[in-house]
């Protein structure tokens, strides 16, 4: 049981911290165009492919009247993407993978806070630390609070890109 709480809380760990690759990943998804908007951009670049025919001083009329169905395409775009991407989607896409390894790194602290994950060897004497290291378990055992902090440290400590 120990074993899978070492890893479960390393893992957790090292996720809280870098959560921002997970966020990236979900705002990528978030921000995918729908059919309807892939469908708009579209009929845009076939007006704008039209448009290119035209020179804008000799058929300025049939210039115009394209670039006015252009303008109205954007506007679709613009209001469906008003339409999807809501501020608090984006805010939990952005926060939600953050808070809930949190969450959960707080609840297995609370309910394991009196458990040890490991003993670190007799001969290794951290004298002035093992107090902290071992808070409510005896002398030389890694408790749960300690090994959280560590895999903290450690987390914030890398970056990935």
């Amino acid at each position: 049981m120990t074993v899978i709480l070492l890893f479960i809380s390393t893992f957790l760990s090292f996720l809280a911290n870098q959560s921002y690759v997970l966020s990236n990943l979900l705002l990528k998804w978030f921000n995918q165009p729908s059919s309807d908007q892939k469908q708009l951009l579209n009929q845009k670049q076939q007006l704008e492919a039209d448009q290119k025919q035209y020179n804008m001083m000799d058929d300025f009329a049939k210039y115009s009247k394209i670039q006015r169905k252009i303008n109205a395409v954007d506007q679709q775009l613009k209001e469906t993407r008003e339409q999807r991407n809501t501020i608090s989607l984006q805010m939990l896409a952005k926060y939600g993978p953050q808070a809930l390894c949190t969450l959960l790194l707080l609840l297995l602290t609370i309910y394991y806070r009196r458990t040890h994950l490991f003993k670190l060897p007799d001969y290794i004497d951290l004298a002035p630390f093992n107090y902290i290291i071992s808070f409510p378990n005896e002398k030389n055992y890694v408790s749960f609070h300690f090994w959280i902090m560590s895999c903290n440290v450690v987390a914030r400590t890398i970056k990935l890109h």
